[in-house]
């Protein structure tokens, strides 16, 4: 898991990173490792990044979203 340069914060983890935050997301961590469970117990008592997440979440919903609609304006 990559962690963000940002200075730690209280249990002296940092936080995680948009990339992971994504990718966690989509499914693309794998299920049951270690990173998968960092990032779970990490979101358990981060606010900051729990909020990040959502904002994430959302973004991708939104490309998802914008995809199936289609109808893009390439020119």
């Amino acid at each position: 898991m990559r962690t963000s340069p940002r200075r730690p914060h209280y249990h002296g983890m940092e936080h995680v990173t948009d990339h992971d935050l994504e990718r966690f997301y989509l499914g693309m961590v794998p299920d049951g490792s270690p990173e998968e469970r960092a990032i779970e117990e990490h979101l358990l008592w981060c606010r900051k990044c729990v909020a990040r997440a959502e904002a994430s979440d959302r973004y991708v919903d939104a490309i998802r979203a914008a995809i199936i609609r289609g109808n893009f304006d390439l020119e």
